[in-house]
């Protein structure tokens, strides 16, 4: 009886989720960067104790999938499962977003089991911000490009905007950044823009943000900072503090998840080894260094 009701519950929503293709975005829209956690609220609880309530997913072209039945996590039928937590008021709360968590969330309620639905359909829109660095971290030097890709994230894909939606790069004084000779902006749409900046001395601990707007009002933004010392050691540290909090590269409408793990471990490996060079160097006498650094 329920695989009935939600087969023609499925149907339905891709009936509604059609109408606000053409119609536009319906329901609440939360804007949110990759790697934090989010809680998507239910506007229309019944049983305070969440049995009647059940969350739905959908993200163009996939089909939708069934998180939460009754308040309880549907973990046969959802990767991101793990993730998931229902809260007491009957809001989904979401760890650690990723890109693919970007979508359609929708809130339902069932008086009673393989019932029809009761009211309205509750819409959550999870849009996503992410920021990644594409240049080598140690290319990263004077008179060299750094390459810095933002993207947004919808139910309708990578780089998708809703209506008045726009990505924007912006320095320290919040002035929008223009092409010119330093600065070059490569728009694939107006949620995917990369920024390309020719480095100088004089950028250190400069702080550089891409800035997700609607109406002209800022929503989410990322910042990416500069900060270094003229043995790079500092500088090192905080791209790789960098890199692991934006643990998501773009480059698939899913994104590639890293491990964690991995990174840090690599990151201390070569970090440690950096650091020792430095040191051992510092340490000689300055005949020894000078003679060090002949060619």
């Amino acid at each position: 009886m329920r695989a009935d009701a939600s087969s023609k519950l499925r149907l339905l929503m891709e009936l509604v989720i059609t109408a606000l293709l053409l119609t536009g975005v319906s329901g609440d829209c939360l804007y949110s960067n990759v790697g934090n956690d989010v809680s998507l609220p239910c506007a229309n609880v019944v049983y305070p104790n969440c049995s009647s309530t059940t969350w739905l997913f959908w993200r163009s072209p996939q089909p939708i999938t069934e998180l939460v039945r009754g308040g309880q996590i549907r973990t046969e039928t959802s990767a991101r499962a793990e993730r998931l937590r229902v809260e007491s008021d009957c809001s989904l709360h979401v760890q650690k977003v990723r890109a693919e968590d970007a979508g359609q969330y929708q809130c339902l309620q069932y008086l009673t089991e393989g019932g029809p639905q009761h009211g309205e359909v509750a819409f959550v829109n999870l849009i996503l911000l992410t920021m990644s660095l594409s240049t080598p971290v140690m290319d990263l030097k004077p008179d060299r490009p750094v390459t810095l890709r933002c993207v947004q994230t919808t139910w309708g894909g990578t780089g998708s905007c809703f209506l008045y939606d726009r990505l924007s790069w912006v320095d320290e004084a919040g002035t929008e950044l223009q092409g010119d000779s330093r600065y070059q902006l490569t728009k694939t749409t107006d949620c995917d823009i990369t920024l390309t900046v020719t480095l100088q001395r004089k950028d250190n601990n400069r702080k550089w943000r891409c800035q997700a707007e609607n109406h002209g009002e800022v929503k989410t933004f990322q910042d990416f900072t500069l900060s270094g010392t003229t043995d790079g050691v500092q500088l090192f540290i905080d791209i790789v503090v960098f890199l692991a909090q934006t643990i998501m590269v773009p480059g698939t409408s899913n994104g590639v998840q890293l491990s964690i793990d991995i990174v840090v471990f690599v990151a201390l490996t070569v970090m440690v080894a950096i650091v020792t060079i430095y040191k051992t160097r510092k340490n000689r006498p300055p005949a020894e260094l000078k003679e060090s650094l002949r060619y």
